[in-house]
């Protein structure tokens, strides 16, 4: 059946996120540096990584950020507001939850600083929150699209930190429909979110493109909603048993698959 209409993820889509992940982490554990010269920047950085993930799994809001969709990294800085009782509870723990990665970090090097692990982890989230970039080539592609297709953006994560994400780089004009997990209570590869966003398109899973860049997620979710998912592989990773239409290494390689 032709495709009438395209389904996109947002992070590390159509915007960045690992590598502003990255820039942040390099920015905070270069001014550490600079306080204790004898710190090893490697070590403190995956050791920060490692302690947000152990700590984001093992968490008061673990079972609400697994079924929305609400990753580690973004707990170090992301904007938790709202009225659900899991944002709540993000909203009083990730104070916490930001400093004691630091202070974990810092101490695996025998630095006992908690005032530095305060101003890493607020420096994390000053510069994480101001950095969203588009990939190169995207918004064109959005607008030709949008010409030919229904278009719709489905999201995993916080309300008031995705819409954050849309509005700061002005994407809602491309999309007939955008959906946010935490909007609804349910998250990427539930089936019922998709089947939502079917419905807010009119149109059935057949003629619908599911584009996004989580197996996991993205792909396992188009797969049980029997949406084509067309995979967005740049970190090269193995594709597993997840059944796709087609594998991109970036998304504006898109309207090549579409014109296939």
């Amino acid at each position: 059946m032709t495709t009438t209409a395209i389904i996109f993820d947002l992070d590390a889509t159509l915007i960045e996120d690992h590598e502003a992940t990255q820039r942040a982490m390099t920015k905070v554990v270069a001014y550490a540096c600079t306080q204790y010269r004898d710190l090893d920047p490697q070590k403190l950085q995956e050791t920060a990584a490692a302690t947000a993930r152990e700590l984001w799994d093992t968490g008061p809001a673990a079972a609400y950020s697994e079924a929305i969709g609400i990753s580690a990294a973004e707990g170090m800085w992301g904007d938790f507001s709202g009225d659900d009782p899991g944002l709540q509870t993000l909203h009083q723990w990730v104070p916490t939850y930001r400093c004691e990665i630091w202070r974990r970090a810092l101490a695996e090097q025998n630095k006992d600083d908690v005032q530095l692990a305060e101003r890493l982890a607020a420096l994390f989230c000053e510069t994480r929150s101001t950095d969203y970039h588009i990939y190169a080539g995207a918004e064109s592609m959005l607008e030709r699209l949008r010409q030919s297709y229904r278009l719709a953006l489905l999201t995993n994560g916080a309300p008031v930190l995705q819409w954050g994400k849309i509005r700061a780089r002005d994407l809602e004009h491309y999309f007939d429909v955008i959906v946010v997990s935490g909007d609804l209570g349910i998250g990427k590869p539930d089936p019922e979110i998709f089947s939502h966003v079917l419905k807010q398109l009119a149109v059935s899973p057949e003629q619908a493109m599911m584009v996004g860049d989580s197996l996991k997620r993205d792909m396992v979710g188009a797969e049980r909603s029997g949406i084509r998912g067309v995979w967005i592989n740049s970190l090269h990773r193995q594709k597993d048993n997840v059944r796709i239409f087609a594998e991109l290494q970036r998304v504006t390689e898109l309207p090549s698959v579409l014109a296939n």
